[in-house]
Formats: structure tokens, sequence, C-alpha cells
């Protein structure tokens, strides 16, 4: 076989080869949330806009492989903030967030919370037992874990930004 036709039917296998896995991929959900919508004949799927949803965060939390479940049974007692909060639980910890309309709003929020039981990703957790404090974007997260590994692994989830558009 002459080198160019090899060279160039190579080429036409792996153009071929990339182009497969250009579809796009959708989030989707179980349960439909705030911020899903549904597409003709298949499963909800969370609409990507830039800012976190109740549904995108359940899928990047799914995704990560901690299994979110819906429950308060983990979730220790709760700041009265304006948006009502939802619960999760994720193995032997409790989650709950509440979204906010825009970055403002959720810092102002966060700034009212009491600094010796919600604490910041970065601080190590003591023996007092308080509460890890993520914030990113619209969204304020209380994630009610001891566990080092579970606290990093849900800031790098959160402060990693919502899905873009």
């Amino acid at each position: 076989m002459d080198v160019k036709v090899l060279g160039a039917t190579l080429l036409l296998v792996l153009a071929a080869a990339c182009g497969r896995g250009k579809a796009a991929v959708k989030d989707s959900v179980v349960a439909s949330g705030s911020g899903a919508a549904a597409t003709s004949g298949s499963a909800p799927t969370c609409q990507r806009t830039g800012h976190w949803s109740e549904c995108t965060v359940r899928i990047r939390l799914d995704q990560a492989g901690l299994a979110p479940q819906s429950g308060t049974d983990k979730v220790g007692e709760l700041p009265k903030l304006a948006p009502k909060p939802i619960t999760l639980t994720i193995g032997n910890a409790g989650v709950a967030y509440y979204l906010y309309p825009d970055t403002a709003s959720r810092r102002s929020a966060a700034a009212g919370l009491d600094t010796s039981r919600f604490i910041a990703q970065t601080r190590p957790v003591s023996m007092k037992n308080e509460t890890t404090l993520i914030e990113n974007d619209n969204v304020l997260v209380l994630l009610f874990s001891k566990n080092e590994h579970q606290r990093e692994r849900v800031a790098d989830i959160i402060t990693g930004g919502p899905p873009q558009p």
C-alpha cells in the first residue's frame, strides 16, 4: 500500500474516532428540582445557567461518588436564613444548602453566621464540633462532618463553581 494512501486512511480513521464523543453531555437528575427542564422523551435535565440550582448541587455530589440522599437525620441545628434549606445525607454526614438569587445576598447571609459554630472549609475542625461553611457564587453549603477527607471533597465540588452554560 502506498504511504500516502496509508497516511490518509489513518487520518480519516482518527478523525472519525475523535468525532464520536462530541455529543453534548447533559446533566440528568432522578428527581426533578428547581432549574430542571424536561427534554422530549428523556429524563429531566438541569439547565446550565452559570449559577447553582437544587439539581446542579445534587448532580455534582452524585458525580463525585458521594451518593446524596434526601433526608435530615444527619443534619444538625440550622441557622435561620431567608431561603429554605435543602437537606441531604452523604454517607455519615449531613449537608444543608441555601440557594440565593445572587452572590451579594449569599455573602450578606454568610456574614451574619456565628463564626464559632460555622467555620470556613479552610479551617480544621476542632473538638467543638463546628459545622463547615462552604460558599460559591449563589450557594451557601453547611456540611455536618468531622471527616477531613469528606470536607475536602465537598469543598472542592462546590468551590469548583457551578456548571457553565
